[in-house]
């Protein structure tokens, strides 16, 4: 017998009965029969220590899941079944006739011999009568140990069970057990998860997300890969969720590789670091990439002490730092190891998605009733995408969608241009609410706003900053994301909605100057380009006539070397001819700042500013001398030749000293290359990739290697190139003794659990018509 005092576990020994204290409710009835078919299959095979097989899907004609419970030696047959049994109705208990369409089948399995343990799964309640009768009747009918477990025997595994919890990561999301979490939250991890956890009862763990738990197993880091929507964020929230099971373990949020570097301990080890757009959020941080160069080493070392990572970026993104990162890039980043692509999905995860979001959105029945019959062609069609199934089941979204297969598929297929429909759907005063946090560069802090930014949009709008902040609570949990625990920020729902607003804006001239007026200078470095030079993707394109406002903008950035670095940058590849020469003719000075160099000179934005004004004409002979020295300096000291490539900046080193540095390289540089890769060894930091250290000398040799046809410099080049893989090969050794003496002894099994359905076996009920998922969403 099953009671509320007790579980009965199930194994090939004697049943063993653990006391537990009081249970808490799970909305169980929610999750729609699949899922629940899914839940049993996890619950079995943490009960049993090993993973039951389908012998039978739910099915049309009222027959539900059935599972054969593995032999522990594989030489013998199945030693028993399970049933599962879900019902939409809360609070209803299970009765003997709900029994009844499985008789045949149980007399089926029995002479199989695949029924000797029998097991019955519901999420419904079951009371001592009733469990009495069905085991009875099991047995009378062959079976030799009859078990009957209802949603009381559900739960309490789940909340004992941190192990199963991992393997069905969408019951974080289904009610109570968030007190679970709660005792074991850090107030860092708290303030981050408080959004999360309601949504994650519609989670599913897919393909990516087993994916991304073998590569932080393997290696301690995973980047995420995918287009806004496709689901990286909600990855992230689930291991975040995970992870906080363990005490010992601490979740943070970081925003970009700064905050990392600022706030790491190396004697502080199980951290578990999320990093979302770790690249930038709409466009490319060129400031994120230069960061990311140095903390990378820092990374390596920290996931030495037992820490982990998770990075997520849109692909475009990411394939643009990619380029600019070079060698400086992580291996593991580099050869794809810990690259996970979440976009590519299974025709089934994304139906259980889709049925997961319409089950558990706002839409009413009545809706749900219609759109019933066309939900497996939406989850088929061309770019589907978890967040634009979160949409469709939210009626805020859907206001103008007609309940037809067409218009459906295509609110799936081309969802930017929905949401922009919807966005200008929306009354004034939420529209100036969407642009007042657009200003704020998506995060607008309600206790201290950026006062000009926040005057540009009340001119613009002509409506009050107090009544625009009273509709911010309207747009919560649709548009907007309201401040967690602890802060006064307010975020947009989903960085979707800035790329849609960035559409809007590009068509709405007026609106471009009161941003332009009001935005942040950090805004306008990272998030505009001009018109007129090379475009961006995602990047806001500001039209010719709004360069003089430009310009005043551009002078008025603080001489700071953070924002230096940035407003060079700008200078050198987003600004228009026009806009650069406007800027330094106002103040020729600006080229005298100070800022952050780069990793490789050809990178470094102060020489790349200098080089583009020398060739308009604008660069005085001091500050040419003082770029052309560093270029020297960089080819013979550091032997970094980055820049032989460009044109531009080889034009800043006059020709007779360009000439006279070949001459150098040639003579004195190369042939100090083996001492120079020797140095490298020696110095090197064994945190880092063993061939990341000889990236620049590489890089000369074979520019070098292409500047001659000298026998024997191309001998020395080669005799330098075998030097570097013998060093190579040291270090590597080094590494692993290293490694071997001082492995981590922090625990990542728990985040370590991956589930995965095991493929249906053969059976004799194959001829009845496997059920459609949907099948019970509108109930």
């Amino acid at each position: 017998m099953v009671d509320s005092a007790t579980d009965l576990v199930l194994t090939n020994q004697q049943p063993k009965r653990v006391a537990h204290g009081p249970w808490s409710d799970l909305a169980l009835h929610t999750i729609g029969w699949r899922a629940f078919q899914d839940l049993c299959s996890q619950v079995c095979e943490v009960v049993l220590g090993r993973p039951v097989e389908i012998f039978r899907e739910a099915q049309d004609g009222g027959q539900d899941a059935v599972f054969l419970i593995p032999a522990k030696d594989v030489e013998r047959d199945a030693i028993g079944s399970v049933q599962c049994k879900h019902s939409s109705e809360p609070g209803k208990t299970l009765r003997l006739s709900d029994l009844t369409p499985e008789l045949d089948h149980v007399r089926e399995l029995v002479r199989l011999g695949q029924a000797d343990t029998y097991v019955f799964m519901t999420n419904m309640g079951v009371n001592a009568p009733t469990a009495i009768e069905i085991r009875q009747k099991l047995r009378s009918m062959g079976v030799r140990k009859a078990h009957v477990l209802g949603k009381q025997y559900i739960v309490r595994t789940i909340r004992s069970s941190p192990r199963l919890r991992a393997l069905v990561p969408q019951i974080y999301g289904l009610g109570d057990l968030t007190s679970i979490l709660d005792e074991r939250l850090s107030q860092q991890s708290r303030a981050l998860l408080d959004h999360w956890i309601p949504k994650l009862k519609a989670y599913v763990p897919t393909c990516a997300h087993r994916s991304a738990v073998k590569a932080l197993s393997e290696h301690g880091i995973v980047l995420l890969l995918g287009n806004p929507s496709s689901g990286k964020s909600a990855i992230g929230a689930i291991l975040s969720t995970i992870a906080s099971e363990d005490p010992n373990h601490t979740v943070l949020a970081l925003t970009s590789p700064r905050d990392f570097e600022a706030g790491w301990n190396p004697n502080d080890p199980g951290r578990f670091f999320w990093i979302d757009d770790a690249f930038g959020p709409n466009v490319l941080r060129e400031d994120y990439v230069q960061d990311w160069s140095s903390a990378f080493r820092k990374v390596q070392a920290a996931i030495s002490k037992g820490n982990r990572f998770l990075l997520t970026s849109r692909k475009h993104i990411y394939e643009a730092a990619k380029r600019r990162l070079g060698q400086r890039n992580l291996s593991v980043f580099i050869d794809g190891s810990a690259l996970v692509d979440v976009t590519e999905l299974l025709p089934e995860e994304k139906s259980q998605i889709l049925y997961n979001h319409i089950n558990y959105g706002t839409q009413s029945q009545s809706w749900k009733a219609g759109v019933k019959p066309h939900l497996q062609t939406v989850a088929a069609a061309p770019g589907f995408l978890p967040g634009i199934a979160e949409r469709l089941g939210n009626p805020t979204f859907t206001k103008s969608l007609a309940i037809r297969r067409e218009a459906l598929v295509r609110f799936m297929s081309e969802p930017r241009e929905h949401l922009i429909d919807t966005i200008n759907a929306l009354d004034e005063v939420s529209q100036a609410a969407l642009q007042l946090v657009y200003v704020h560069q998506g995060a607008f802090d309600s206790g201290a706003p950026d006062q000009a930014a926040a005057q540009a949009v009340t001119d613009l709008t002509g409506i009050t900053l107090p009544r625009i902040l009273d509709s911010f609570s309207d747009l919560k949990g649709s548009f907007l994301r309201g401040p967690a625990s602890g802060d006064r920020v307010w975020s947009f729902a989903h960085p979707t909605i800035a790329d849609a607003l960035t559409e809007i804006l590009r068509g709405k001239p007026h609106m471009m100057e009161a941003l332009l007026r009001g935005a942040t200078i950090d805004t306008i470095l990272s998030s505009f380009v001009c018109e007129g030079s090379a475009s961006i993707r995602d990047a806001l394109t500001l039209p010719a006539t709004l360069n003089a406002l430009l310009v005043t903008r551009l002078l008025n950035t603080p001489d700071e070397i953070g924002r230096t670095w940035s407003l060079f940058w700008f200078l050198a590849f987003r600004a228009s001819d026009a806009v650069f020469r406007s800027v330094v003719q106002a103040d020729p000075t600006m080229l005298e700042r100070s800022s952050w160099s780069g990793s490789t000179i050809k990178y470094d934005p102060r020489i790349n500013v200098h080089a583009r004004a020398h060739s308009a004409g604008l660069l005085n002979d001091l500050l040419r001398e003082v770029s052309a020295s560093k270029l020297e300096e960089a080819a013979q000291i550091n032997f970094d030749l980055s820049y032989f490539d460009n044109p531009e900046i080889m034009n800043l080193i006059p020709p007779m000293r360009l000439v006279s540095l070949g001459i150098k390289l040639r003579t004195c540089s190369l042939l100090n290359t083996e001492e120079r890769i020797s140095d490298l060894a020696d110095e090197a930091d064994l945190d880092a990739e063993p061939d990341s250290h000889f990236d620049v000398i590489s890089s000369a040799l074979q520019t070098l290697e292409g500047l001659t046809d000298d026998e024997e410099a191309v001998h020395l080049i080669s005799s330098a190139r075998q030097r570097i893989s013998d060093e190579i090969e040291r270090l590597a050794e080094r590494k692993r003794e290293r490694e071997n003496e001082d492995e981590d002894d922090v625990d990542w099994t728990q985040i370590s659990t991956v589930s995965q359905r095991k493929d249906q076996i053969g059976t004799p009920f194959d001829n009845i018509n496997v059920r459609s998922i949907f099948d019970d969403v509108d109930q």
